[in-house]
Formats: C-alpha cells, sequence, structure tokens
C-alpha cells in the first residue's frame, strides 16, 4: 500500500472514530457490581478474613471497597486484599494503578505472571515493594467486562471503547500483598499468594 493511502485510511479512522465519540454518550451513568462488595465471602478455601480500615493504597474516589487481612488455617501469615469498584468515572474519579509507590515504598521489579484456573489462563502483574527494612510482594490486576486485565494499554483501550460505544467507564482494581520475611522468601510468598488468587478469582468474577 503506497503511503499516501496508508494516510488516507488513518484520516478516515479517525473521522469515524470522532463521529462516534459525539453520537454516543459518554460515562451515562455509574453501573453498580452484580452484587455488593461488601457481601464478598469472609471465607473461603480454607481461608478466613477480618475487615481493615487503615490500607495505605485504598482510593477514597472509589464508589465501593474492601479491605481485608485473610489468613489460611494453620498458616500464621497475613494476605491483604484492597479490591475497589468504580461505577463510572470521572476528572475527580478516578482509577489509580497500584504499582505507583506510596507512603515511602518503592518498587524495584516488576513482571507479569499468568495463573491457571478452571475457565483458563488470566495474566496479573507482580511486583515486589520495598520501604526500609520490610517488603511485600504484590499482585494485582483490574476487572473490566468480567475480564481481568493486567496490562495499563489494554485497559485504556477497552475503557475508551465502553465510554465511546456504551457510554460507561466502570472498572475493578484486585490488589493483593503479604509480607516478605528472612523466614518467608519471595519463592514462598509467590507461591501462597498464586494458590490464595487461584481461590479467590473465580468467586470475584461472580461480584464484578
Amino acid at each position: 500500500m503506497k503511503r499516501k493511502n496508508i494516510y488516507f485510511v488513518i484520516a478516515c479512522a479517525i473521522l469515524i472514530i470522532a463521529g462516534l465519540y459525539l453520537k454516543f454518550p459518554r460515562g451515562a451513568s455509574g453501573i453498580p457490581p452484580s452484587q455488593p462488595l461488601a457481601d464478598f465471602p469472609f471465607e473461603f478455601s480454607g481461608f478466613r478474613g477480618e475487615s481493615i480500615f487503615s490500607y495505605n493504597n485504598y482510593n477514597a474516589s472509589a464508589d465501593q471497597s474492601v479491605q481485608r487481612i485473610y489468613k489460611k488455617d494453620g498458616v500464621d501469615m497475613p494476605v491483604y486484599v484492597l479490591l475497589e469498584y468504580w461505577a463510572s468515572q470521572s476528572e475527580a474519579k478516578r482509577v489509580v494503578s497500584p504499582r505507583y509507590p506510596g507512603s515511602g515504598w518503592e518498587y524495584y521489579w516488576i513482571k507479569t505472571r499468568t495463573l491457571s484456573l478452571d475457565s483458563g489462563s488470566v495474566n496479573l502483574k507482580e511486583f515486589l515493594n520495598e520501604r526500609g527494612s520490610k517488603k511485600e510482594l504484590v499482585y494485582y490486576c483490574y476487572i473490566i467486562d468480567k475480564k481481568i486485565v493486567s496490562d495499563e494499554y489494554q485497559l485504556r483501550l477497552r475503557s475508551f471503547l465502553n465510554s465511546l460505544l456504551y457510554g460507561r467507564s466502570n472498572i475493578a482494581v484486585l490488589r493483593v500483598s503479604m509480607p516478605v520475611t528472612e523466614q518467608w522468601s519471595v519463592e514462598n510468598a509467590e507461591s501462597f499468594e498464586e494458590n490464595f488468587l487461584k481461590a479467590l478469582l473465580p468467586i470475584l468474577r461472580e461480584y464484578i
């Protein structure tokens, strides 16, 4: 294809997108989750949870949120869960990636991890967070259209299309973390958190 033809196709695509953007309403109304997040179970697959109210990464603009500590029977190691849901987004109410450091925390590496569920494979982001001598291993993902997304570019595309075509901007964010210590290595934390996530994610899809 000649260069002029490529530019023509791009120009046409821009005009079509602009026309659709003006035709369809954007972010017209908030969409509640399938079930209230407050009803998310405190007990599942041998894990027992309790609510907490001082999570550093909590985003006050979320419409609904769950902040809990879960522990597995017989294992004295906490798993911190932050689940946030936006019925709609605006300039004042917008999702912020859990990977951005806060409260003195800094991350030194980040990678994509693939988990195998009964419904298929999903990707999540994993990173090691550090603040002084403290360390935590963090997993996070976004849930949009009942799909689990870890890539920010894919998230932006899905969000744009949802807003453009359907006038909705609802989204959920899941952040799961646990301490890393001399007695509890990164490898142990990875195995433990991924088993926790394999139990949690199928249940979560029923709520978002």
